[in-house]
């Protein structure tokens, strides 16, 4: 909780889902019948942790980064998306017929990319709600490679001036 606080909630959604990643990862590494504390249900369950933990910033952050004016029909359609994955979840355990660590891959890269993903998005810690989607397009909002890419076209433009 502490992380969400200070870090942020694009570093710590990205946290829990890379952690979750790599729980998922370590599964595929572990003996199925080992009996001791570090098991494969355990990890598994640790990666379940990570997820739900990801899944309750992912609520918070959804709401903070649409604009007041769409935000409810923003947050309902990622709710949607979401909730989309829940339904497909359910099936990716029958991919064990595949391989054995197939389901685990499969969570595995979905965690470390959408951890990678979730870093694209801007941070919204200690920042004020934007209202309108004018205020949107501040540079105080911008996603972190599209300032570099602004900061380049800049460069660009005051050498073709000279």
């Amino acid at each position: 909780m502490c992380l969400f606080f200070r870090a942020g909630r694009r570093k710590s959604m990205a946290s829990f889902l890379g952690l979750a990643g790599c729980a998922c990862l370590c599964t595929m590494f572990v003996p199925e019948n080992t009996g001791s504390l570090l098991s494969v249900t355990s990890l598994a369950l640790l990666g379940k942790l990570m997820v739900s933990a990801a899944f309750n910033i992912a609520y918070v952050y959804t709401s903070e980064l649409y604009p007041t004016v769409i935000r409810n029909a923003g947050l309902g359609v990622c709710s949607m998306a979401c909730r989309v994955g829940g339904i497909l979840a359910p099936f990716v355990p029958s991919m064990r017929a595949l391989h054995t660590s197939m389901p685990f891959t499969v969570f595995c890269l979905s965690g470390f990319s959408a951890g990678c993903l979730s870093l694209l998005l801007p941070e919204t810690l200690n920042r004020p709600a934007v209202d309108t989607l004018e205020e949107l397009s501040n540079d105080t909002h911008c996603r972190v490679l599209e300032s570099k890419a602004l900061l380049y076209e800049d460069d660009k433009l005051k050498s073709n001036h000279k």
